[in-house]
């Protein structure tokens, strides 16, 4: 394959006349490369190299590939003298480092991987803007809480992160700001400005603190050059505790100032209705700080904290009907609760639905209120139109909110775009590069895509740094099964069903995998088990079906199923691409109900 020769049947680069990722633009049809000021210079091999791994982004392709399509048989080459060469060749001219890669990731003795987001550069305006990274990227550090008042540190850490918000919506397009999770990461750190901005991959960094007496807050707020560890500018506000979202505002405003001389919002673009009654503001921000309240090692909700947020967003909406913000935020909190099965999901997403369009009808600008309402359009109505033009509406407004791209991700998996999946996924990772949950839904996508070895490696990596993590073990183990290595999809699952951790769910897996291997008395055993438990909890349908089609009672699994369809189990439209399920796939009646849910089409039968 020569550089301008002709791309493979199938390949990303198909329909695309030029392709973007990080600064740089190739032409696919005469391979040229340039990186926005200038053509850079790249011999045939290194050219073609890049041409082979942009193909198949985010997709591991082994050394025997690259050598069949770069020195294919009868070539005389010490081939791998030549490939080190021009792995290293191509390194050079995109400035990429093999120890921390941005575009090419090596794969020790297997391979390469294209790691970067690629997106035409060529765009219709069908694409949506937001799945270009921006070049320039900020993050907001946790405002140090140095109030006196003892129990304020809701009030600090709802300010970081409306603050996130408001930059998101903001910069969009120009700036991206990395998502909370990451950034509280570094919370009363005492790391210099240059070591944060390398491990978020951050140029800015915006850094502050709130003192609280009573009804007044003095917000300070400082823009630092990372790499110079020089500080911009800083500003003081001694503003009424119900001017905090203004506050945010102006800071807001002047950081696009700083950093994009040519952004120049309108007034409504940085409106934002708030609060004008400061016991609800601070309900809202009781909340938010509740909402955000994960287990630390194990990385998911509690039902209580879930509980405690709903609390103080309904007591925020009774003291304000007309503050949209918490009205969002209740509808996310009952989409978690019906995806956690902490209840029948179906009145879950119904009250969310409802408290969705409340939040849209006072603030159709509000980029949580269309992602609560994507979300509902997904897993309620099954309408994947209406949930797409949702998500994207979502991004249009803050493209980098990383609970958007992470959901639209799953989306586009179920759908079989597999290209657009490890695009938004990867997005959703690089804007929050510390956060256990977004990684472990990337590995999901590539598991629902059938990159069985790219899921099993990412949920290692996240294994290994939050070993107490049960849902990259519990991934892990499907994965396992499905690329043979049985012992260890059972060792993983069982080792997650001794924590008690979601045990209905993981004790239908463990079902399924221990009947697949063979050990049908287990297996009973253990849905004898998910049995006693659907007695004293809910337990969902879908994941039910899992354990009967591992026995291969088809019946019972079909009618799981189309009790998870009258529930609207969140989890359901994993069917049309999920693996496990290929036992019943082309049952009359598995078939009827993927024309229930919207998804008998041709291209997602025959990609499942």
């Amino acid at each position: 394959m020569t550089p301008t020769g002709p791309t493979r049947p199938g390949s990303t680069l198909g329909q695309m006349t030029a392709v973007r990722f990080g600064a740089f633009t190739l032409d696919t049809r005469s391979g040229e490369l340039d990186d926005g000021s200038k053509r850079v210079r790249l011999q045939e091999q290194p050219l073609a190299l890049l041409r082979l791994l942009i193909e198949r982004p985010g997709q591991l392709v082994t050394r025997e590939e690259l050598r069949e399509c770069l020195w294919p048989g009868g070539t005389f080459v010490d081939f791998e003298h030549s490939l080190n060469a021009a792995i290293k060749r191509l390194r050079q001219a995109l400035g990429d480092e093999a120890d921390n890669p941005r575009f090419v990731e090596t794969l020790p003795r297997r391979g390469y991987r294209f790691i970067a987001s690629i997106v035409p550069a060529d765009r219709t305006v069908s694409e949506p803007a937001s799945s270009v990274a921006p070049s320039v990227r900020l993050a907001v550090l946790p405002f140090s809480n140095l109030s006196h008042e003892i129990g304020q540190e809701y009030f600090s850490d709802g300010l970081t992160e409306e603050m996130i918000a408001q930059l998101g919506q903001l910069c969009r397009g120009r700036i991206g700001v990395i998502a909370r999770w990451s950034s509280m990461a570094f919370k009363g750190t005492t790391e210099r400005a240059r070591a944060i901005g390398d491990a978020l991959g951050a140029e800015y960094l915006l850094e502050g603190s709130v003192r609280r007496e009573g009804d007044r807050a003095r917000i300070t707020a400082r823009l630092v050059d990372a790499r110079g560890e020089t500080q911009l500018w800083a500003e003081t506000y001694d503003r009424h505790v119900t001017d905090t979202l203004s506050v945010q505002v102006d800071v807001a405003a002047r950081i696009a100032r700083s950093l994009t001389m040519e952004l120049a919002p309108s007034a409504t673009t940085l409106a934002r209705p708030s609060s004008t009654s400061v016991a609800a503001y601070q309900e809202y921000l009781k909340g938010r700080y509740f909402w955000n309240k994960l287990d630390d090692d194990r990385q998911t909700w509690s039902a209580s904290a879930l509980s405690q947020a709903l609390s103080y967003f309904r007591s925020t909406t009774a003291l304000d009907p007309q503050f949209a913000p918490p009205f969002a935020s209740a509808a996310r909190v009952h989409i978690a609760r019906a995806q956690q099965y902490f209840a029948p999901p179906r009145t879950e997403l119904e009250t969310a639905r409802n408290l969705a369009s409340r939040a849209l009808d006072l603030d159709q600008n509000l980029a949580d209120a269309h992602l609560a309402w994507a979300d509902v359009r997904r897993m309620l109505e099954w309408d994947w139109d209406g949930a797409e033009a949702a998500y994207r509406q979502a991004l249009a407004l803050n493209p980098s909110h990383e609970n958007v791209h992470r959901r639209y991700s799953l989306m586009l998996a179920i759908q079989s775009r597999k290209v657009e999946a490890i695009r938004e996924a990867e997005l959703a990772c690089d804007l929050d590069p510390f956060c256990m949950v977004v990684s472990v839904s990337a590995a999901l996508v590539e598991y629902l895509i059938g990159d069985f070895d790219r899921a099993i490696e990412r949920c290692r990596h996240i294994l290994d740094l939050a070993p107490e993590y049960l849902a990259p073990r519990r991934l892990i183990g499907a994965a396992y099964l499905q690329v043979g290595r049985t012992a260890d999809a059972i060792e993983a699952l069982e080792a997650v069903q001794a924590q008690g951790i979601n045990a209905p769910v993981v004790t239908a897996w463990l079902a399924h995998a221990v009947a697949v291997c063979g050990n049908r008395a287990r297996a009973l055993h253990w849905l004898e088990r998910l049995e006693r438990l659907g007695r004293e909890r809910y337990v969902s349908p879908y994941h039910r079906a899992l354990a009967y089609v591992g026995l291969g009672a088809t019946d019972e699994a079909l009618a799981a199923l189309e009790q998870a369809a009258v529930h609207r189990d969140p989890a359901l439209a994993y069917i049309v691409v999920e693996p496990r399920f290929a036992p019943v796939r082309s049952d009359a009646r598995f078939v009827r109900l993927l024309g229930e849910i919207g998804m008998a089409r041709e291209d997602s039968l025959a990609a499942s």
